[in-house]
């Protein structure tokens, strides 16, 4: 596995944000609830990919399902 931009990984987590419509008290309660930590720069390469993903598989709210 390439080494990865993790700039990179948490700008692509801010798109999927704001898709989702997610303020960021939201990302920091989803962080905290999941990871037990305050905010993405703290969080392992896994588990930054792991939120990036959870992030992914959410429908986007303006589908209406």
């Amino acid at each position: 596995m390439e080494p990865v931009n993790f700039a990179e990984v948490i700008a692509q987590t801010d798109v999927e944000m704001q898709r989702l419509g997610w303020t960021p008290e939201q990302g920091r309660e989803h962080l905290i609830k999941t990871y037990g930590k305050r905010g993405r720069t703290l969080l392992t390469e896994e588990e930054l990919h792991g939120f990036l993903k959870y992030l992914q598989s959410q429908p986007d709210p303006s589908a209406g399902f």
